[in-house]
């Protein structure tokens, strides 16, 4: 078994032959976005989108069905991305068929939370101030028997 090294390639480690761009790194949950590659000279690359957390799971993403997709690259190429399935961080990667780099990676955020049935109202953010609320009523209320008390308790002793 022999590994190449970084030196054996047509290009350095910090002179990548493409690139990749998108129009917003931060996309909607369910978006599908158009990746923008583009290189100096033709490659067959592979573009690979991988999710971190949530966004790790099997249909959490597709790149036009699958998590990579091999693309001939002669100059410049559109790859569609998506849907994005799960909010989270994604990595797309562009190598080549040996998996050399051939781009920076490049990584998209995608906002948004699951629809569970929920019918669009406010997400739960804290405690509620109903507990909060008993507690100053009970509070109050042992004041004013405290207050009686006292008041029935003065005017017996006078």
């Amino acid at each position: 078994m022999s590994a190449t090294s970084a030196a054996a390639d047509d290009y350095g480690p910090d002179d990548l032959p493409c690139d990749i761009a998108v129009d917003s790194a931060t996309v909607a949950l369910g978006a599908t976005i158009g990746l923008s590659i583009a290189c100096d000279g033709t490659y067959t690359a592979v573009v690979t989108v991988t999710g971190a957390g949530e966004a790790a799971g099997d249909e959490a993403v597709a790149v036009a069905g699958t998590s990579s997709e091999t693309v001939t690259v002669d100059g410049s190429a559109t790859v569609t991305v998506g849907p994005l399935n799960a909010p989270g961080a994604y990595t797309v990667s562009l190598t080549d068929t040996d998996g050399n780099a051939l781009a920076a990676p490049l990584t998209l955020t995608v906002v948004g939370a699951a629809d569970d049935g929920d019918e669009g109202g406010l997400a739960v953010t804290g405690p509620t101030s109903l507990p909060y609320l008993g507690v100053a009523g009970g509070l109050l209320l042992l004041g004013v028997i405290a207050l009686v008390a006292t008041r029935v308790s003065t005017r017996r002793s006078s």
